[in-house]
């Protein structure tokens, strides 16, 4: 594995400089010094090693020598201090002075020229040096015969490995979110864990540890058992992932978020002072604060905590005083590693323990065969691979994730031949044969990272950046990969729709687990095991891929120069780390600190001259002068901060511009509310930011100057825009600008908060709509549907919220062509009747109907014959009722939500269910 990451994250680096060097070649600068000569040399001395690099991952990737990897890692380092040495022209080049003195303008037009002289001479001899150094590399692979350990790209044409052709890669998807290993033996292991959580009818608090080492499939039992109706009864319920390293304050605050549904169905709700949220001000609660709310809250309900990942006694005593014994049959479902955890959480002489078991082999068998074959049983085409399967399937001993990661490996492989099978064989070793021991699951799961094509490999290093048990989400995960310039050879505007088929190639491999799937089969976000996880991290530290602070585990002292940078818990940047550490951050690339509730003792961003990407999510203690710091930051491709100094407008190379949150309500986040105060405003002089794709959430109202210039943003994508508390006429400058971009945007989202006044009419009246929207969210009152959403052929999402529509309004819908999911929030509908008549919405998959005030009847008469989710909420109970369940033959689940959950309703949708051909799942 060691060469195969050395590769992967080389042969980018030099992929991304060698463009880089090509283009600071056509600088008139760099013609007039006469350095053009030695970067046109030093150029072609790194495609020379770029093409080594090839050769290396297209031949075998498990054999390589020390002197190989050492060689490599010589060679990153040049190409690495080659592209600091560039980017520095750049990051002087990009600067532009604007004092709003023509005196003051005019002097530095005269002294600018000197200056960037001087640092042309300064690069002219930082190249000479690089240039030695990368014939000094170059020598020492023919010094010491490097070169014998390379495999040519024949040998990989030989071996009949081939790489995929991305663009045209078939997304297999399952529509709901189950794993791969789910299929076999697991309703039986659910029912038994139900059954030891009801058995006795007891009323007190009962606990139920889930015990099993890594791999075996206990988070998704857990889930399993989250998502079962056999439960009768539940009035709350959260699932909270805690991890080794967890945070107890951000596992309190979802505790609490998962419980209390906050509803914004009052219309007068928008105004600062009389919004009506529960957990306004939750991120200042102290810990004694949160727990207390938590405990009164729960304490006259019957509730269902499961807490995912348990691993010392005292994670235990820390959470449970949150959860009070009410004598009201509450139960807690825990998932750990640790025996001795397990027996200390439980307490009681009527809690039990469950111990989860390797899976026996034959189940083992049928899962190896539905990831290889998609079928319980070997076809009788393959009849002689069944005695190397049963080998194979012995060395993974009953651990799903590794008979799930080896088979997504075999069911790529081209030919299927025994030769090609036994080679895997041996490849795994002892494996978990003998012992299951982690050591035995890394092995096998670094051969699924082994059969990566080399191209895939960096981005799944970077998925390392992310702390334990972190649901990393579909947009900036990709958003970083483009970021990052991992992808090549295609044009710039589709670097994420390349990239997001490389998250669903990870899919595909079990590399990854889905965690959210939309209805159009898209991975909304994801999850890396915990063991995969710890592989790859190590292999990132091992390689200087990443670093990490306030990771006890992963120490990353003697790292030659720090490249990406990931701060993941409060706890770094302490006195005594910054005594022992001596820590330049002059070269770091990528900077993550993720959810830290202060800043980090070493951190300033005056220290990230060359950053390109920045993540701070969830850090509220951002300042005016960190800031102005990283607007100082001209070579930034993204970002997520809300309030702007007028600097931002500098960043040329700014991608996305993100701001706001949103609140989500449903038990896998399928309804959303945007906090409607949380808008960017963004100062005049956006039209200079010509390399931005997407801005959201944005504040027309403050920010009408910088709406006049929006329609020169030729590459924007995705466009979301909020007007909280003014009148229709602050909408005219950004309606102005939409026209200009009718062939650009792919996602629109319009907001108009402003107490149901009809302010939306302007958009009945475009000149030149976007005729490519695929996702469209309008939210404020309009007279009638506007026409041109009507002839929006390729729509495949449609949100509306307070639109007070009535009428007709499902059968203008239902003729659009690629609609997959409708979303009808508070008051978007306001007649009584929800009728899908037949031949309407061909392709619907999801529907969701939120709080129709006057909704009486909601019937299915042959329409939208392809829905598999419904999610509904009811004020009240729909007099006439809900009809016509068995027209929908894809229906797999019916979820209900809100504050008031209509009991009789709910009943009536179980019992429907037990009678459906496909018996959908019911949730509340």
């Amino acid at each position: 594995m060691e060469a195969a990451a050395v590769v992967s994250s080389t042969e980018g680096v030099l992929r991304i400089l060698l463009g880089k060097l090509g283009a600071v070649l056509t600088e008139k600068y760099v013609l007039l010094s006469g350095v053009g000569r030695e970067i046109q040399e030093l150029k072609e001395d790194l495609e020379i090693m770029n093409a080594c690099l090839r050769d290396l991952a297209a031949g075998s990737e498990y054999h390589h020598s020390e002197q190989t990897r050492a060689w490599m890692k010589q060679v990153r380092e040049v190409a690495y201090d080659a592209e600091d040495c560039i980017d520095i022209f750049w990051y002087h080049n990009s600067h532009r002075h604007c004092s709003h003195n023509p005196i003051v303008d005019w002097l530095h037009k005269i002294i600018r020229p000197l200056k960037t002289l001087r640092v042309m001479h300064n690069l002219a001899i930082e190249i000479r040096d690089l240039k030695d150094r990368a014939l000094k590399v170059s020598e020492r692979r023919l010094r010491y015969r490097v070169e014998a350990a390379f495999g040519g790209a024949s040998d990989a044409c030989a071996a009949g490995r081939s790489t995929p052709d991305y663009n045209h890669l078939e997304r297999q998807l399952p529509a709901l979110n189950i794993d791969e290993w789910q299929l076999v033996g697991i309703n039986e292991k659910t029912k038994s864990v139900v059954k030891l959580l009801e058995d006795g009818n007891l009323a007190c608090l009962k606990v139920v540890p889930i015990v099993g080492f890594g791999g075996l499939g206990k988070t998704t039992l857990a889930v399993n058992v989250y998502k079962s109706t056999a439960m009768k009864g539940i009035q709350t319920r959260a699932f909270l992932a805690v991890s080794q390293h967890y945070d107890l304050r951000i596992l309190l605050e979802s505790l609490l978020r998962q419980l209390i549904r906050v509803s914004f169905r009052d219309p007068n709700c928008y105004g600062e002072e009389t919004i009506k949220d529960p957990l306004r001000g939750i991120e200042s609660w102290h810990i004694s604060e949160l727990i207390g709310r938590c405990r009164t809250h729960l304490e006259d309900k019957r509730y269902f905590i499961v807490l995912d990942d348990l691993w010392s006694p005292e994670d235990w005593a820390n959470l449970k005083v949150a959860f009070p014994n009410n004598d009201k049959q509450s139960r807690i479902l825990i998932t750990t590693r640790n025996r001795n955890v397990a027996e200390h959480c439980c307490s009681d002489t009527h809690d039990l323990i469950y111990n989860m078991e390797p899976v026996p082999f034959e189940e083992s068998k049928k899962l190896f065969y539905k990831k290889v074959f998609k079928s319980d049983e070997c076809p009788p085409l393959y009849d002689d691979l069944d005695l190397i399967s049963n080998s194979i399937l012995k060395k993974c001993s009953g651990l799903p994730l590794a008979v799930v990661s080896i088979g997504g490996m075999l069911a790529r492989t081209k030919n299927k031949t025994i030769a090609e099978w036994e080679k895997v064989c041996n490849r795994l070793g002892s494996g978990l044969e003998t012992s299951a021991t982690i050591g035995g699951m890394r092995r096998i799961l670094s051969l699924g990272y082994h059969d990566l094509p080399y191209n895939l490999k960096a981005c799944f290093l970077y998925l390392s950046v992310f702390p334990e048990d972190y649901e990393t989400k579909r947009g900036p995960l990709v958003r970083r990969w483009a970021a990052e310039g991992f992808i090549s050879g295609m044009h710039e505007t589709n670097l994420e729709e390349v990239t997001a088929k490389y998250l669903d190639e990870f899919v595909n491999r079990s590399i990854v687990t889905p965690t959210r799937i939309a209805s159009t089969g898209l991975v909304k976000s994801c999850k890396v095991h915990d063991i995969m996880l710890d592989v790859i991290t190590s292999k990132s530290i091992q390689e200087n891929f990443i670093s990490f602070m306030g990771n006890q585990r992963y120490s990353t002292t003697g790292h030659d120069k720090i490249r990406r940078l990931s701060i993941q818990t409060d706890s770094c940047g302490s006195d005594k780390e910054q005594e022992n550490h001596n820590i330049s951050f002059s070269h770091t690339r990528s900077l993550s600190i993720m959810c830290c509730r202060k800043k980090p003792v070493l951190i300033s961003f005056s220290f990230f001259k060359l950053l390109r990407v920045l993540d701070l999510e969830g850090c509220w203690w951002l300042t005016n002068e960190d800031l102005k710091e990283i607007c100082k930051m001209s070579l930034l491709r993204e970002t997520s901060i809300r309030e702007l100094p007028d600097t931002i407008t500098e960043l040329a190379n700014l991608k996305h511009l993100l701001g706001g949150r949103y609140k989500h309500y449903t038990r896998i986040s399928r309804v959303k509310h945007f906090e409607p105060h949380e808008a960017l405003v963004i100062p005049r002089g956006l039209k200079n930011m010509k390399s931005i794709q997407k801005i959201a959430h944005v504040d027309i109202a403050s920010s009408s100057s910088a709406m006049q210039e929006l329609g020169s943003l030729s590459q924007l994508t995705k466009l979301c825009a909020l007007n909280c508390g003014y009148g229709g006429e602050k909408w005219k400058p950004f309606a102005a600008s939409l026209n200009m971009l009718c062939k650009s945007l792919w996602h629109l989202s319009i907001i108009h908060l402003c107490d149901r006044d009809v302010g939306l009419e302007i958009f009945l009246r475009l000149k030149s709509p976007p005729i490519f929207l695929e996702q469209l969210y309008v939210w404020g009152r309009l007279s009638v549907l506007p026409p041109w959403i009507l002839s929006l052929s390729y729509l495949v999402e449609l949100s509306l919220r307070e639109n007070f529509f009535d009428g007709e309004l499902l059968r203008q819908l239902g003729k659009l062509p690629s609609l997959v999911s409708l979303k009808l929030y508070h008051e978007s509908f306001v007649g009584t009747k929800l009728c899908f008549e037949q031949n309407l919405f061909p392709r619907l998959k999801q529907l969701i109907v939120d709080n129709a005030p006057n909704l009486d009847e909601l019937r299915f008469d042959g329409g939208a014959p392809n829905l598999e989710r419904l999610t509904l909420a009811f004020e009240r109970e729909p007099a006439k009722g809900i009809f016509g369940i068995e027209n929908l033959p894809r229906l797999k689940e019916v979820e209900f939500f809100g504050e008031v959950i209509v009991d009789s309703v709910v009943e009536g949708m179980i019992a429907e269910a037990k009678i459906h051909p496909n018996r959908p799942r019911v949730y509340r």
